[in-house]
């Protein structure tokens, strides 16, 4: 049942629901309060509250929770916890208690400028959305709503300053590699910089995955949040090809874990890795170390990017290689690594229009 709040203006009894307060017109007393409680209990302010044409509505919280429920069923871990995460702290604490009836286009309008004022990407108050309209869906199928009021509110456009790629070099690179590390962090780092896998790829990958006579590394896995999961895209599913400066890695890795049946990198409990935070953190460390900029693993994947387009290499054997659904995604990434060529020689066009004739 929803839940009666009574407020004191001015020694007035003022009562409402969601927010919305309306005058008794009697003293704020205990005897009066209890005498609208016994209205309220009993229907007889229905009316007042605009409850009479939501009869049976439950509220945001209970749909939000049924669209999550039915999402858990068809998504991979690491969205329903991206899901999760984003309903706790970005849908719920602004429509947890109120009545689908009772929100304006305007409600979400500010919950937006809320959210924008919080630092949200635009993609998360997207995903947050998805939530938000699916429960308004069910209140329109229970016929609560006649509208859906996210509808008429576009997703905010957000200036943010787009985060600059931070490719190593491949004296970086040779640096980090030659420098007093680990060996395990050593093949990991390099294996990451010569076959542009991302980290959850190669913390899922097993030996059986690694084929040293045909020089080439199955990916058909990721681990994300500790769990296993099939790869980010279709396009993600693919062989690629082991360069000799990879293979150096995968063989120093194999006598860590060489055994059958294991992965290819292991914890200090002879399992897989749940997630490369260690691999992060000793980056860092070495990093701060060697005088060199602060950067994620993740640009070891725009290193190889950037150093096989830099030197002339085929473009869609990079776009495969990296897992790339096609090759606009490649070209929107890493266009700008790719060398312009001299100005081309239009001597066709000059020799057809020479002496102001169109004739060859």
């Amino acid at each position: 049942m929803k839940k009666l709040r009574f407020k004191n203006r001015g020694g007035i009894l003022y009562f409402g629901i969601d927010g919305k307060f309306k005058s008794s017109k009697l003293k704020y007393t205990n005897i009066n309060k209890n005498i609208i409680i016994g209205k309220f209990k009993s229907g007889k302010l229905n009316k007042e509250l605009e409850l009479d044409s939501v009869e049976n509505e439950v509220s945001m919280g209970v749909l939000l929770r049924d669209v999550m429920d039915a999402k858990a069923t068809s998504l991979k871990h690491k969205s329903i916890i991206t899901y999760k995460a984003i309903l706790k702290q970005n849908v719920m604490p602004y429509f947890d208690a109120m009545m689908p009836s009772r929100i304006k286009p305007i409600h979400i309008k500010k919950w937006h400028d809320t959210l924008i004022e919080k630092g949200l990407a635009r993609s998360s108050i997207s995903t947050a959305r998805v939530l938000l309209k699916e429960a308004f869906n069910i209140a329109i199928m229970n016929e609560h709503i006649d509208n859906n009021p996210a509808d008429m509110v576009k997703v905010p456009r957000i200036k943010k300053a787009k985060v600059k790629q931070k490719p190593f070099t491949l004296d970086e690179i040779d640096l980090i590699l030659d420098s007093d590390v680990s060996i395990e962090f050593k093949n990991f780092f390099g294996i990451s910089c010569f076959t542009g896998m991302r980290s959850g790829e190669i913390l899922a990958l097993k030996w059986e995955d690694i084929d040293f006579d045909t020089e080439t590394i199955s990916i058909s896995k990721t681990i994300a949040q500790g769990v296993i999961n099939s790869p980010k895209t279709f396009s993600s599913n693919r062989d690629i090809e082991m360069l000799e400066k990879t293979k150096e890695y995968f063989k120093s890795q194999q006598l860590q874990t060489g055994i059958k049946d294991s992965y290819v990198f292991l914890n200090n409990k002879s399992n897989y890795f749940g997630s490369n935070h260690v691999f992060y953190k000793y980056l860092q460390e070495v990093l701060k170390e060697l005088g060199l900029e602060k950067r994620s693993l993740h640009n070891t994947r725009h290193s190889f990017a950037s150093l096989m387009l830099n030197n002339g290499i085929d473009l869609m054997w990079v776009s495969n290689t990296l897992g790339h659904e096609n090759l606009s995604i490649t070209l929107k990434i890493y266009a700008h690594f790719i060398p312009r060529k001299e100005k081309m020689k239009l001597g066709f066009l000059e020799k057809r229009y020479k002496n102001g004739t169109n004739n060859l």
